[in-house]
């Protein structure tokens, strides 16, 4: 308390009495009597050094009294830090001091520096193995310095990714400060990318959606938590539960309906339905009560496009030229595909093991989820407008007080995690709040767009074959070169957490499928949580969707990630047991624990046991011919029907494993035939079933025959069970 009255009392003084410098020193009065040792943490590296010198303390005191503040500066004052400097009282921090050229930043105040501090600055640091030189931070001002760093990033990346091309554009201060090209649009024809080249950007697409639903909602022509039903007349949303459907719920990934990919889009734009005739025949069923988890759904998307469209009274593509393209000059960029803009799009790419190699384009029927065609010009038009309350110079596409509602948090699995607003991402990055969209039309192109609403910057970059390890990388250098973290504070473990009541798999919603086959993408996708004999968890993801991570626990249920500012929770339920699992780097998803038998170990283990025993099925029957011997309409059954299941999933691995991207565009001929075998096994099985109980009856054959026989029932009747349960039992597409 006496340490927080000093520094009330420090700062309303430096404030009110204008340029009278006093010593640093005078901020933490009794720092000469308790500094134990002192803590410098280099911002260009992330290295940290501690020392408990005495001529290190000695020099961070002289440091103190020397350098004077005169001024609380303004929070606009707030660039790129390059020290941070803790002083300790043995465990206890008695402050943070963050440098960045003229202006300090202590325990959270910004001050003025009243002279340069290069000289007594870079002293103390290098004694405490500081590794760049002292200067002003760079700022996103010097557009010279920018583009540097820039094509410092690229050059040293691009090629590692086999990325052919890609676009950046960085806009400060509701102007395009920086766009610029690199690489190629087209490796064949060498044509260069450049901020004019036109992308597929993917899901970004879907701010330009949830962008004109809010332009309705403006005009009371629609309200964000009405029943949508009472808008749509060319079909109508089942009432599976009693709570009702709302454009809310779509804005926020929280409709609660199932979500597949089959059948979703065409090979050339004719095939490409209307939005909401291809909603009335493929609208996924509701699988949940809205509002219940956040669950990423392209379809959800598509049906605020539908609702555009039913209210607007014009096609969505039109719909959206008119109030948002039109208005800010964004000339080359179309939910549609006239040939002009086609013409100058780039080249999408699938990178495989040797290279990236040219890829088909497709047209998705849910068009207002993902078929934006624009350029890095263009788009930075759409994100000033964002960036300055829906206005870009004279255009007005969103009023002040709309665009605020937009972009302010609406839901969350927890309110200590960022969430999801009405139609963005939240994350916090280095600390501060960042509100995103990220696009990937697999396989081809990839982007992102992230804002910075306080410090007034936004960030794009799209580049032609889908990597996003290449774009993360990309702003995690953003963000520590112009907006560095400040190392977190301190925090205790938790006592005794008892870790085990953690452990097990969780499922991410981002695959959580139930009316398809689509189902068996969580087979291999879930994360799992072990206990650590050092009293940590690790989290060991699946479906190479980040890296493995440790976490401590900090309090009941809540864990900090050992390595960074990441955060994990858990949430239990009415048994008090844990049901779900989130954490930071994943926040929009929700993992739900796994009971035994819905986990992948024991999956696959029946799988493996069931196909071992249809292996010695046929081999008894080809070593019953071998042997010359008649083999009995039991034996050649037994065979066939293992044989028949072997084929199955021998034929359904390689299907997914190499043409299951063509299904995107509807079931094949190949994967109907593979579908259709085992309803034939099935009713295979049912006529052993019936010759094995009559041989039971009547024995002869021999009875280790028929034991054999009647384990392949249960290694089959198991095999069915597996199939159901995975969708894979049927034509479910």
């Amino acid at each position: 308390m006496r340490k927080l009255l000093i520094l009330l009392l420090a700062g309303w003084l430096l404030a009110c009495t204008g340029p009278q410098p006093q010593p640093l020193i005078a901020l933490i009065p009794d720092a000469p009597d308790r500094l134990t040792h002192v803590v410098m943490l280099d911002g260009r590296t992330g290295e940290m050094n501690e020392s408990d010198k005495a001529a290190d303390i000695a020099a961070a005191l002289a440091l103190l009294q020397t350098l004077a503040v005169v001024r609380q500066a303004d929070q606009s004052a707030r660039a790129g830090y390059l020290y941070w400097l803790d002083l300790y009282a043995g465990d206890e921090r008695l402050v943070r001091l963050t440098f960045g050229g003229q202006t300090v930043r202590i325990d959270g105040v910004y001050y003025d520096l009243d002279r340069a501090v290069e000289a007594e600055l870079g002293d103390l640091f290098a004694a405490l193995g500081a590794t760049a030189a002292l200067s002003t931070p760079p700022t996103l001002t010097d557009t010279a310095g920018l583009e540097t760093f820039l094509d410092d990033f690229f050059a040293a990346h691009l090629d590692a990714y086999q990325i052919p091309g890609a676009v950046v554009a960085v806009v400060v201060d509701g102007r395009l400060h920086l766009a610029k090209g690199y690489g190629y649009a087209d490796l064949a024809g060498q044509r260069p990318v450049t901020p004019t080249t036109v992308l597929d950007v993917g899901s970004v697409s879907k701010l330009f959606t949830y962008t004109a639903v809010m332009q309705l909602v403006e005009q009371g022509r629609l309200d964000l938590h009405t029943d949508i039903n009472q808008y749509l007349t060319r079909f109508q949303i089942p009432d599976t539960f009693s709570q009702p459907v709302t454009a809310a719920h779509l804005l926020t990934h929280t409709g609660g309906f199932d979500e597949w990919d089959i059948g979703a889009a065409a090979r050339t734009p004719d095939e490409v339905l209307p939005v909401c005739d291809y909603l009335a025949q493929r609208l996924p069923p509701r699988i949940r009560p809205p509002g219940q988890l956040l669950v990423y759904a392209n379809h959800g998307t598509a049906l605020a496009g539908c609702l555009v469209e039913e209210i607007s009274g014009q096609p969505f593509t039109d719909y959206v030229a008119e109030h948002i393209l039109a208005p800010l000059g964004m000339d080359q960029s179309s939910f549609g595909w006239p040939p002009e803009l086609m013409a100058q799009m780039a080249t999408g790419y699938e990178l495989r093991p040797d290279g990236p190699h040219p890829y088909p384009i497709y047209y998705r029927h849910y068009g207002p989820a993902g078929e934006l065609k624009t350029t890095a010009k263009d788009i930075s038009r759409f994100v000033i407008a964002h960036l300055q309350d829906g206005r870009f110079e004279d255009a007005q596409i969103l009023q002040p007080e709309t665009a605020a509602l937009m972009h302010r948090q609406q839901y969350s699995h927890d309110p200590r995690l960022p969430g999801f607003t009405y139609g963005f991402f939240e994350d916090e990055l280095n600390g501060r709040r960042t509100i995103l969209h990220g696009g990937d039309t697999t396989p081809t192109f990839s982007s992102l767009l992230l804002l910075l609403p306080e410090e007034n910057t936004g960030l794009f970059i799209a580049h032609n074959t889908v990597e996003w390890h290449f774009r993360q990388e990309l702003v995690e250098a953003f963000m520590n070169r112009y907006f560095p973290a400040v190392p977190p504070d301190p925090v205790q473990p938790l006592a005794e957490p008892q870790l085990e009541q953690y452990a097990g798999y969780y499922l991410p919603s981002l695959v959580q499928r139930s009316s398809n086959i689509e189902k068996v993408l969580g087979l291999l996708s879930q994360f799992r949580l072990t206990a650590e004999p050092d009293g940590t968890l690790t989290l060991h993801p699946g479906g190479g969707f980040v890296q493995s991570s440790r976490w401590m626990a900090i309090a009941p249920d809540h864990f900090r990630q050992l390595d960074g500012e990441g955060k994990m929770l858990f949430h239990r339920g009415e048994n008090g047991r844990i049901q779900h699992m989130f954490y930071s780097d994943m926040a929009s998803a929700a993992f739900t624990r796994l009971a035994w038998y819905q986990t992948t170990p024991f999956h696959l283990g029946l799988l493996l046991i069931t196909l071992l025993v249809f292996v010695t099925a046929v081999a008894a029957w080809l070593l019953g011919y071998r042997r010359r011997q008649t083999a009995g309409r039991e034996a050649a059954l037994a065979g066939l029907i293992g044989l028949l299941n072997l084929l199955f999933v021998a034929g359904l691995f390689w299907v997914l494993q190499t043409r299951s991207f063509d299904l995107i565009f509807g079931p094949t001929t190949l994967i109907y035939l593979i579908s259709a075998i085992p309803l034939l096994t099935l009713c295979l099985t049912l006529l052993l079933l019936l010759l094995t109980l009559l041989g039971w009856r009547r024995p002869k054959g021999g009875t280790l025959r028929r034991l054999h026989h009647s384990l392949l029932l249960l290694a089959s009747v198991a095999f069915f069970w597996f199939l159901h349960y995975w969708m894979l039992l049927g034509f479910n597409y």
